[in-house]
């Protein structure tokens, strides 16, 4: 049986590799195809967490001390509330069939040293609002007691820039009333109800979705179910994704961009497994997939290449791993016609003597199984990193140019894996800094006219 190699030594090999990784794609954040897939990455639904929250926020309503959020006054919240009222055509109507409850509005309401609208403005930025900043506003609190509900409905916008939800619920105890979320015909519930840990600490529940969400409160069966819900409203677009002009530049603050997408993969990642179904839809995809098709119909553009929003640790990327929209996307470019390939990727960056940035660039990493030269394992690779090539021996027969550009959106899936920090002097010269990041590509091409008509 052989004797795998010690993982300090593959460290080494490994190390060596990296060394010799250079040049390569140049990285593209912007234009209309990063624009898409970031379109095709946002999560429709995000559950926010809430371990940190202030529990002994005290809340006020109408002047008169209300309890916290902790231990909220249900006699006074019940008292100052009202029945609450819905939208049908352009008439306000109500209708206790359709929906029984109550609310007390925002301007009512105060809730000292809350930081859950700052907390909720990040999560919902990373995977919600690609690229735009958000702001939540507190708009009012929901009441339903025993045998209230709202059936099937989509929140009306409060105003230009509203374009989602968020609910977060206090801290009382109830039974059904059931949240429920539904899209592209997917139906998921939600569980609102405040946790407890190993440590009996509260963690309270919120989730936040896009305003044309359909969206219902089951019957509550016993108890009372109050929570706060806020508007968010989008604030700073940046330039519109939807126009190739406008992103033609890339950004000229970009020193951390990389830094920037890992951090937003890290927050993404614990929506991803739940998530999956709710992630993209088929207008999405085929936006994608006419982009990839009218690039590749321009003169001198043979392959186009672009990061992958999950992580994949494999040594090969195979399409039975792919997951969520990389999945769907996949599936679409191949039922399109198109030859696709999956590939490790190396990003990198340098600074300059100076310490500022230098380009940012993309490799598609060999296949290790496919490109091992050393006739003895044991030894690794050469030390001078003469097999660190990072193209993979069945990439070498595609045929034409390989892609010049490699598409970053800001939601993919990136990991850190080397890092030396840009020193300003080492005796008589700078260190210069650099970074690289692991993920994965989808590369592109129009199938070769025989395997068409084979």
């Amino acid at each position: 049986m052989a004797i795998p190699e010690h993982e300090l030594l593959t460290f080494k090999r490994v190390e060596r590799l990296l060394d010799h990784v250079n040049g390569g794609m140049t990285v593209k954040s912007t234009g209309p195809l990063a624009g898409a897939l970031g379109q095709l990455g946002c999560f429709s639904y995000t559950k926010i967490p809430c371990e940190l929250y202030n529990l002994e926020s005290a809340i006020s309503i109408a002047g008169k001390p209300a309890g916290t959020l902790e231990k909220p006054d249900v006699s006074l919240i019940l008292q100052e509330s009202t029945a609450s009222s819905f939208g049908r055509g352009e008439t306000t109507v109500l209708d206790p069939t359709y929906r029984n409850g109550k609310e007390i509005p925002a301007e009512n309401i105060v809730i000292a040293n809350q930081y859950f609208p700052e907390v909720a403005e990040d999560e919902i930025s990373a995977t919600m609002f690609l690229g735009k900043t958000v702001k939540v506003k507190l708009y009012k609190l929901a009441v339903y007691e025993e045998g209230g509900h709202f059936d099937w409905h989509m929140d009306s916008t409060h105003s230009d820039q509203h374009h989602a939800t968020v609910l977060l619920a206090l801290n009382t105890s109830w039974e059904g009333g059931n949240f429920k979320l539904r899209r592209n015909g997917v139906e998921t519930v939600v569980d609102m109800h405040p946790e407890v840990d190993k440590e009996e600490n509260i963690n309270f529940q919120a989730c936040a979705f896009y305003t044309d969400t359909e969206h219902k409160v089951e019957p509550v069966t016993k108890g009372i179910r109050i929570v706060l819900q806020y508007d968010v409203e989008v604030v700073g677009w940046g330039a519109n994704v939807e126009d190739g002009d406008a992103q033609d530049e890339e950004p000229d603050d970009i020193d951390d961009f990389f830094d920037q997408i890992e951090n937003i993969s890290v927050k993404r990642r614990r929506y991803q497994e739940s998530l999956g179904a709710l992630i993209a839809n088929d207008e999405l995809v085929t936006k994608v997939v006419d982009i990839i098709k009218s690039l590749l119909a321009d003169d001198g553009t043979e392959e186009v290449a672009f990061a992958m929003q999950h992580l994949y640790r494999k040594n090969s990327i195979l399409p039975e791993f792919l997951k969520g929209a990389d999945a769907l996307l996949h599936r679409a470019l191949v039922s399109a016609s198109f030859d696709v390939t999956l590939r490790p990727v190396v990003l990198h960056m340098t600074t300059d003597w100076d310490g500022s940035s230098g380009p940012y660039m993309a490799v598609r990493w060999k296949d290790k199984k496919k490109t091992s030269s050393n006739p003895n394992p044991e030894s690794g690779s050469s030390d001078d990193g003469s097999n660190a090539d990072s193209e993979s021996e069945d990439d070498e027969d595609v045929g034409g140019a390989r892609a010049e550009v490699f598409h970053l959106p800001k939601f993919s899936a990136i990991k850190q894996i080397s890092c030396k920090e840009y020193i300003q002097h080492t005796g008589n010269e700078a260190q210069p800094g650099e970074r690289k990041y692991f993920g994965g590509g989808m590369f592109v091409r129009q199938k070769k006219k025989e395997e068409e008509h084979s």
